[in-house]
């Protein structure tokens, strides 16, 4: 269900926008509960595969030759070995379908599905996505929605730190959406052939969740702007309201250091009642207008600077104008990480 609003007091530039309701006559007891178990899988995956792959390793030497050995070493090995695999069909079936319905999602879009899909034809687009939480929740919702209308997961993979494309298990996991490494040398040759979807504030982002204040770590996050003038393709930001609700981290400097050190997070998040299921909140996603960035193959530090600062006054932009539509936003100031 579409349904085309009036343009708020509070925005700044004049865009018309669409908002769609997942579930707009409200979401059954079986559709929340298959969402919560569809979004429950990949909490789950963040906290076993690190202990399954640990006790794999260990296995044959404490009990070699043994079955159970086995049971715990071949997937990981099989998994390893195989690459992931993007799977829009995955996403529109039971239960990761319903994971809107469990988080009553809502998309608003400046930038209507008509003219996506004109754009994606004619030149690539990098969907910036923020903030990253733990796990992106609201970009796996906006996933399960876009799929329906315009994206496919194997023509607009999601990038992700390279030891995430790695990692037996979670690799298999979170490759539903397609994957690509995040690192610039490996985006530009993605960007030749294809769009993708990026989180600028990674894992630096994730110990920023708070419950007063949203913070973004995108300041000092400039190589993806430089890439993208290099690379001749457009970007659209892309604001998740919510996304930072949905599960509790444990945070401190030493555990952040070490998880950017590393490339994956270290840190220990609990949903309803300690466990690895989220919180049932809302996430809104909110999309703007593509920047409009030029194709400059060499572009200066100023070029750079300049196409940043107007990535970043978009966010504020799209922060500003839509948080009310998510009630635990509605009083939230967006302050923007040093």
């Amino acid at each position: 269900m579409t349904v085309t609003m009036a343009i708020p007091p509070n925005v700044t530039k004049a865009n018309a926008f669409e908002i769609l309701h997942a579930y707009p006559k409200g979401a059954s007891l079986f559709q929340r509960v298959s969402g919560a178990i569809g979004a429950s899988f990949f909490s789950l995956t963040y906290v076993i595969a690190p202990i399954w792959v640990i006790t794999a390793i260990v296995a044959p030497f404490v009990l070699p030759f043994n079955w159970y050995s086995m049971l715990l070493y071949v997937p990981v090995v099989v998994s390893a070995l195989i690459p992931p695999i993007p799977s829009g069909y995955m996403l529109k079936s039971w239960p990761f379908k319903y994971m809107p319905a469990y988080f009553d999602f809502t998309e608003i879009s400046e930038t209507s599905d008509a003219e996506i899909k004109e754009l994606l034809a004619t030149k690539r687009v990098i969907f910036t996505a923020q903030p990253h939480g733990v796990f992106t929740f609201g970009g796996a919702c906006a996933g399960v929605e876009w799929g329906k209308r315009f994206w496919d997961p194997a023509d607009c993979p999601t990038t992700v730190a390279n030891v995430v494309m790695k990692f037996p298990l979670v690799k298999h996991a979170v490759g539903i959406f397609g994957t690509c490494d995040a690192s610039p040398r490996t985006l530009k040759k993605t960007l030749a052939k294809r769009s993708v979807v990026l989180y600028p504030g990674g894992i630096s982002e994730l110990f920023l969740c708070d419950e007063k204040e949203e913070r973004l770590f995108v300041k000092k996050r400039k190589g993806f702007i430089k890439v993208a003038l290099q690379s001749g393709v457009d970007v659209i930001p892309v604001y998740l309201f919510g996304n930072t609700q949905v599960l509790k981290v444990a945070k401190s400097p030493v555990l952040r250091a070490m998880s950017r050190a590393m490339g994956v997070t270290i840190t220990w998040f609990w949903g309803v009642w300690g466990t690895v299921v989220p919180f049932e909140k809302k996430i809104v996603s909110a999309m703007g207008r593509p920047l409009g960035l030029p194709h400059i193959l060499e572009p200066t530090p100023e070029d750079v600077e300049k196409y940043h600062a107007l990535y970043v006054s978009e966010v504020q932009r799209i922060f500003d104008a839509y948080k009310g539509t998510n009630p635990d936003f509605a009083k939230k100031d967006l302050i923007f990480e040093e």
